[in-house]
């Protein structure tokens, strides 16, 4: 017989309010997180005996979980079972998302904590959670900082700084925020390479933009604490030229960033790596029309909610 799993779990998905590229340095980073990142129900299978099978429309994945895969979401969810005590065999499991894979939204993350709770079940602690999601994590991003765990497990808005705890922020107003695909692949690695490399060539310049960076992030969390969703959105501008200095925008998302200002964006930045993956705009009193702005590119609107 095989071990039971909860019939529903979720996650939440992660965006980047502020902070990119400069808390690789030890500069902070304020993340959010997006609610019903993503939603697993399980079944059991006919047959005890069959492998698991995870199968997500929304990220093209239909998969059956095989110890020796070197599918990297077969082998995660592999060792998030195995972490948990959880089944190997004899359930199926079907996943709903909203966010796009692959685009800098925590996906991986969002995955991994809603397997962990299927195992665990509703009660689980946090702490638990994310444990159990840095066991698949690790298969896809090598030593993780745990921030995209954290967020997926915990949701609300954090600021996190390299090797310390994650400190709960609370909003003094909803947070209204509109991400856009660009549709451009991007990846982690390379942009931080790149960054790296402009700092290296150019220290004395780059460092104070980093360190620049750092303060977008202090002044945004006083700002989201005090409800000031007019110098946030300032912030957000300041902080897409400072990223664009350090070699990690792109003229698509130039102009995304300034379409969604023309469409009555408070703000808008990239998020997550750059030189693609999405923008993250904060909306103004009209966001059907800042949508509305990017009918191709499907974008999701998100209000966090006010403490």
């Amino acid at each position: 017989m095989s071990i039971p799993l909860h019939p529903r779990a979720e996650a939440h998905g992660k965006v980047i309010v502020l902070g990119e590229h400069a808390v690789v340095y030890g500069y902070p980073a304020v993340a959010a997180g997006l609610p019903q990142g993503i939603v697993l129900e399980a079944s059991p299978r006919p047959d005890p005996r069959l492998p698991i099978t995870l199968t997500i429309p929304a990220w093209d994945l239909d998969l059956e979980l095989h110890p020796g895969s070197d599918h990297p979401v077969a082998r995660a969810c592999l060792e998030v079972l195995a972490h948990c005590d959880g089944p190997v065999t004899g359930w199926a499991i079907r996943g709903s998302s909203a966010l796009p894979s692959r685009a800098g939204l925590g996906s991986s993350a969002a995955l991994t904590v809603a397997l962990a709770r299927l195992v665990y079940g509703p009660g689980a602690g946090v702490d638990d959670v994310v444990a159990a999601s840095l066991a698949g994590e690790r298969v896809f991003h090598g030593e993780p900082s745990g921030l995209d765990s954290r967020v997926a497990a915990q949701g609300g808005v954090l600021r996190y700084v390299r090797g310390e705890p994650p400190r709960q922020i609370r909003p003094g107003a909803p947070l209204p925020l509109c991400i856009i695909p660009s549709g451009i692949p991007r990846s982690t690695a390379d942009q931080v390479a790149r960054c790296r490399s402009r700092l290296e060539h150019l220290p004395s310049v780059v460092r104070p933009v980093l360190i620049a960076v750092g303060q977008a992030v202090e002044s945004g969390i006083h700002a989201i604490e005090h409800g000031d969703l007019d110098t946030l959105g300032i912030l957000f501008d300041v902080a897409h030229g400072l990223l664009g200095a350090l070699d990690v925008s792109s003229p698509a998302l130039d102009r995304m960033a300034a379409d969604a200002r023309a469409a009555g964006a408070r703000g808008a930045k990239l998020t997550g790596a750059g030189c693609g993956g999405c923008l993250l705009a904060l909306a103004g009193d009209a966001p059907d029309r800042l949508t509305a702005a990017f009918p191709s590119l499907r974008p999701l609107f998100v209000e966090v909610a006010a403490s």
